[in-house]
């Protein structure tokens, strides 16, 4: 197989890069465009696109726990409760592994998982206060949507900027104090004569 045929069958020749034809120049339709394309989908502009996803595999996840539950004998209450909590563990998982993969800032995942709790628990209070007020004014269905959007945008902030913040974004250890020794005292005196 001469170097031409082994270029166009995509094999390696000398001096080449993978992606690229024997002039070093990628072809079009190139080997890169998926590389661009998972870039910009796991890319820091597309985390609220995930966020969307992740909260709507949460909500079907939560709907069909509840529907299963039901049919099953549970009372509804109970069985809301439970599917809840089971879809907020959908939730963080996704959240972790698909919408702030890759972040890390140096805590475990389990205080990263009593954080996220602790927002959600959070955001829910904070959108039932916002549907009970918005309702003696609004719609059921529209105080309901308001609720939900504005916990759903505060669930977004505290995400990315507490929960699965960066370490640029983690507040920055301060030293313990050290007690003033001989040397500290005496680089004083000197400063102060």
């Amino acid at each position: 197989m001469d170097a031409t045929t082994r270029a166009d069958t995509g094999a390696r020749t000398r001096g080449s890069r993978p992606g690229r034809n024997r002039d070093g120049l990628q072809p079009r339709g190139g080997a890169n465009q998926g590389g661009r394309a998972r870039r910009l989908v796991g890319g820091d502009v597309a985390r609220p696109l995930r966020f969307v996803l992740t909260g709507g595999v949460a909500g079907v996840t939560q709907l069909a726990l509840l529907a299963l539950l039901t049919r099953h004998g549970w009372p509804e209450l109970a069985a809301n409760g439970v599917a809840f909590l089971l879809a907020a563990q959908v939730n963080f998982a996704l959240s972790v592994t698909f919408t702030w993969r890759g972040r890390c800032d140096g805590r475990s995942l389990g205080r990263r998982w009593l954080a996220f709790h602790g927002a959600i628990a959070g955001m829910a209070v904070v959108n039932m206060l916002i549907f009970a007020a918005s309702r003696t004014i609004a719609p059921t269905l529209v105080a309901s949507l308001l609720g939900i959007g504005v916990a759903a945008v505060g669930n977004f902030v505290i995400g990315d900027r507490l929960v699965f913040r960066t370490h640029a974004q983690a507040p920055a250890r301060r030293a313990a104090p050290r007690p003033e020794g001989r040397a500290d005292a005496t680089v004083k005196a000197k400063v102060v004569a």
